[in-house]
């Protein structure tokens, strides 16, 4: 893939008073989406010019700049500029560009401060983002709810906190029961904007007994960053009385799932497969995979 370059310059203007931080940080950032990154190199050039009030001599102070590199597993690093020798990352989300720019000194009173820098670093992405499983009951306080009755539209309303969009490849109904007969069990995403179906999906039929077995189906749909989803199973037993499932009963509403991508507004469920409009304390156990595009 082509090189690409993060750029960031720093206009600043102003001044100081002791007590005030001696450093002012200003950053740019670029989301990847867990991609492997070749970062070729980092450089700076400009300078701050600190004028202490009522003295006769200005000095000149360069900004430090590095790198904070994000990863897909929530933790992140830092690399000092300047870089020379290329290096290789997995499973970066972001970079970011930092400069810290000197703007005071703690032996003035105050100092009129002057800056004008500029830092980039220049990159090339290895890889497309991979595909990142989120477990729309992580992340929050609550209990496990066995043998719920499991005959309608379970969802649980989403809002997409991702930086860009999200192209869904798959979902997984866990804790389900099925002890004996079939069942209908189909993968439902709905816009929450229209009440429409925006997923595309093979439902499955399903033979007992089936119990505590991961029900994953593949699914086509595009989820818009900002924008609030329902997101669920639709499930039908032959006979009902035979298909249930173990459910999650949060502490409390809203919460954001572990992987970071989706904040859980609210439980629904309602009898047909169909827009569940209907309000429920209890969440399915549905996990999402999903690209981010």
């Amino acid at each position: 893939m082509p090189k690409e370059w993060l750029n960031h310059h720093a206009n600043l203007e102003g001044l100081w008073h002791q007590g005030q931080p001696e450093f002012v940080k200003s950053a740019n950032k670029v989301t990847l989406g867990g991609v492997s990154v070749r970062i070729f190199e980092t450089a700076c050039s400009g300078a701050a010019i600190l004028s202490p009030v009522g003295a006769h001599l200005s000095s000149y102070g360069g900004s430090q700049v590095y790198l904070k590199i994000g990863f897909s597993n929530r933790r992140s690093k830092l690399l000092s500029a300047p870089l020379g020798t290329p290096v290789d990352l997995e499973n970066v989300e972001s970079i970011e560009l930092n400069l810290l720019c000197p703007v005071g000194n703690a032996a003035a009173t105050s100092v009129s401060y002057r800056a004008l820098i500029n830092a980039h670093c220049v990159y090339e992405t290895l890889s497309t983002p991979a595909a990142v499983d989120s477990n729309l009951v992580s992340g929050a306080a609550g209990v496990s709810r066995p043998g719920q009755s499991y005959n309608e539209t379970r969802a649980v309303d989403v809002t997409v906190l991702a930086p860009g969009a999200l192209a869904v490849e798959r979902m997984t109904l866990d804790g389900y029961r099925l002890v004996g007969g079939t069942a209908l069990v189909g993968a439902r995403i709905y816009a929450g904007s229209t009440n429409a179906l925006i997923s595309t999906s093979q439902d499955v039929t399903m033979s007992g007994p089936s119990v505590d077995v991961p029900i994953s189906i593949p699914v086509s749909a595009t989820l818009a960053p900002g924008a609030s989803y329902r997101v669920g199973f639709y499930v039908l037993g032959n006979p009902p009385a035979l298909s249930s499932a173990d459910v999650f009963e949060p502490a409390s509403f809203p919460y954001s799932e572990q992987s970071g991508r989706f904040r859980i507004n609210a439980a629904h469920a309602g009898p047909a497969d169909a827009f569940p409009q209907g309000s429920n304390i209890f969440a399915p156990r549905v996990t999402v995979r999903a690209r981010l595009v």
